[in-house]
């Protein structure tokens, strides 16, 4: 509102010039106007030109919210909200000289409006998370989007460098898939179908036998023709080797159609004992780092004839996933044309169809993506008796699961198929108190992910050894990154378990591990701490976010559905108690005592978020990230860049 006063002489007339603010999805606003109002209040005529009379004109602007017809979520309700007081849990950090015991408080977080004509900076899309905070007007408070940039650069680097160093070879605890695949090649029967379709693998990866025939030129020629299967994205462009090692296992993780060729493969590698251990080894360990492996592989029909009805055979079978799953079972001709999959997953999760804990065999991916699944069912969250969420902030957790999957899957894009006083004190008034966050509220989310790496650190010690490990850096796009993977894997557990640490203590919640969950408290916390106190210069959140990856292929209607991560932008965070916490002098003795409801305030943040699309483009066309990147450098908005994607 912006008032224009002028001196009156008891006039009584108001013009009064409204314009209004109409909110749209995801708390994004456009701008209408309305006509102005002549109110009168006197019984002299109107005002006319030429008039000498003083007036005051007043402009008011009202923000209207869309209708709402989405049903699936609501407000918490506070009366649902029973969280017990525990007397020794206290936060450790005091306030104007009184502790702090919050286990008994409820915290209420809402996603505030965003107002176009005085915030229009929150809705700048930004390439990355630290040019998206350091153009933050406030306070910035690290959201489970900033948080997971950082998981998602070492996630990339540790992939790319297991992958590589596993294609090319690393010593006798990864033998290169190059030569496993030579090795089969050489067992085989010359000139059978087997041979040439191994010779058409060994085309792609640039290594051509001598004797190559033309059915294996054919064979390579129309895989590498096949834009949705053989062009490298993820961080799969960042070398040549990378490159060929997705071109590569890529071709051999489609289904082999002709059953004399996994036939002969079973053969000769039942043959060799020592190329059939070799090659389970390698089958099991892409098992444990993505996912259980879809169908079956030659070593499966060594000792049965043929593969059961309508089960796939590939020499290096892709892994499954729970959305996989889902939407085979549900679209098996392929989704239709106005599917939302995301949603579709989402509404699945939520009613339990999907169950997102990790099974017996379950790999990283499964513990990765179980990690957020708090994010659609707070409820499920042992934070979720202190936490009032309303229906607003329930959709800014949903929009962050929907792009923290897109990049977990991305990163898997080419495994995945599709405290006696001595005297009186004298104690300082607590004049107010408002909640005290480090991180986003999040601790599921935070010991789930520790847990994944937990899971993987295990895994690969085990399949490659520490030793292997220390030898090893993850990639980046341009080089190595700085520490050996042992090291960084040691560092990624410690930061999400002290992440975990902090976010509980911030909500007034006592941790809670597993019996035998080996946690240093103390390493842990420190490393979260001193992690956050400098995480505007960590060279992982200054990567560019923007990802895509395909999801679901239309072969009728020559579609391919694809999910994007578009950009980073800024929303607000509103955390509030509607039920306080208790405080105690912090020397001196004191029972706990509420804290006055006057005395409670609200704390108001920025965060960063991602914002994700779900796109069907035409077929035969895949973007990597650089492709990607500048289109969304060209177009800005998420309305534009949907539309050029559809167009290119």
């Amino acid at each position: 509102m912006r008032p224009h006063h002028i001196a009156s002489r008891g006039i009584s007339t108001m013009i009064i010039s409204q314009r209004q603010f109409i909110y749209v999805g995801g708390g994004l606003l456009i701008v209408g106007m309305l006509g102005s109002a002549l109110f009168l209040f006197s019984d002299e005529p109107p005002l006319r030109v030429g008039d000498d009379r003083d007036q005051v004109t007043t402009e008011i602007i009202t923000y209207s919210p869309p209708i709402d017809n989405d049903t699936l979520l609501a407000d918490d309700r506070i009366e649902d909200k029973k969280p017990r007081f525990d007397p020794e849990i206290m936060d450790r950090r005091p306030l104007s000289g009184w502790f702090v015991n919050a286990s008994a408080a409820v915290m209420r977080l809402d996603v505030p409006i965003i107002k176009p004509d005085i915030e229009a900076g929150l809705l700048t899309l930004y390439p990355s998370y630290s040019e998206a905070i350091a153009k933050a007007p406030g306070n910035v408070l690290a959201s489970v989007n900033l948080i997971d940039g950082k998981a998602k650069q070492f996630d990339d680097g540790l992939y790319a460098a297991l992958d590589q160093a596993y294609y090319a070879g690393n010593g006798d605890a990864l033998k290169s898939h190059l030569d496993l695949i030579r090795r089969i090649y050489m067992k085989v029967e010359s000139g059978s179908p087997a041979a040439d379709y191994l010779a058409g693998g060994l085309i792609v990866a640039g290594k051509a036998p001598e004797s190559s025939s033309p059915k294996a030129r054919s064979l390579a020629a129309n895989f590498l023709r096949d834009q949705i299967a053989s062009k490298p994205i993820a961080f799969y462009t960042w070398t040549p080797t990378l490159s060929d090692c997705f071109r590569v296992l890529r071709y051999f993780s489609k289904a082999i159609r002709d059953p004399a060729i996994f036939g002969e493969i079973a053969r000769a590698l039942k043959a060799e004992p020592e190329l059939l251990a070799d090659y389970r080894k390698a089958l099991a360990f892409y098992a444990g780092l993505s996912n259980p492996l879809v169908g079956l592989s030659p070593a499966s029909l060594i000792d049965q004839p043929a593969p059961p009805a309508n089960v796939s055979v590939s020499l290096f079978p892709p892994s499954t996933s729970r959305e996989t799953e889902l939407f085979e079972k549900l679209f098996p001709a392929g989704p239709p044309p106005d599917a939302n999959l995301m949603r579709t997953l989402i509404t699945a999760i939520r009613s339990g169809k999907v169950d997102l804990k990790p099974g017996k065999n379950g790999g990283w991916y499964d513990y990765q993506v179980h990690a957020l699944e708090t994010m659609l069912l707070p409820e499920r969250g042992e934070e979720s008796d202190r936490l009032l969420l309303t229906k607003a902030y329930k959709k800014r957790m949903l929009a962050a699961f929907e792009a923290l999957i897109t990049k977990r899957r991305e990163t898997h894009s080419r495994q995945m198929k599709s405290v006696e006083a001595p005297g009186p004190i004298h104690q300082q008034e607590l004049e107010s108190i408002a909640p005290r966050l480090r991180v986003e509220p999040c601790p599921s989310y935070y010991l789930r992910t520790a847990r994944s790496y937990a899971f993987l650190s295990g895994f690969l010690a085990s399949s490659v050894g520490d030793a292997t490990l220390k030898t090893l850096h993850g990639l980046r796009q341009y080089g190595l990154r700085e520490k050996d993977l042992h090291a960084e894997l040691t560092f990624m557990r410690e930061l999400f378990y002290g992440l975990y640490l902090l976010s509980t203590e911030d909500i007034g919640m006592k941790p809670a591990f597993l019996a035998d969950e080996p946690v240093d408290r103390d390493s842990c916390e420190k490393t979260a701490s001193n992690w956050l106190a400098r995480h505007r210069d960590d060279p992982d959140l200054a990567v560019d976010t923007r990802v895509g990856v395909p999801v679901s292929h239309d072969q009728a209607r020559n579609t391919t559905r694809v999910w994007l991560t578009l950009g980073v932008r800024l929303s607000k965070l509103d955390a509030s108690y509607v039920k306080g916490p208790k405080i105690r002098p912090e020397t001196g003795p004191g029972d706990w005592a509420d804290v006055e409801p006057y005395k409670l305030h609200t704390l108001s943040s920025l965060i960063a978020v991602d914002e994700f699309a779900e796109v069907e483009i035409p077929a035969g066309k895949v973007y990597n990230r650089a492709e990607l990147q500048a289109i969304c450098k060209t177009h800005k908005t998420k309305a534009a860049i949907i539309e050029a994607l559809k167009a290119h």
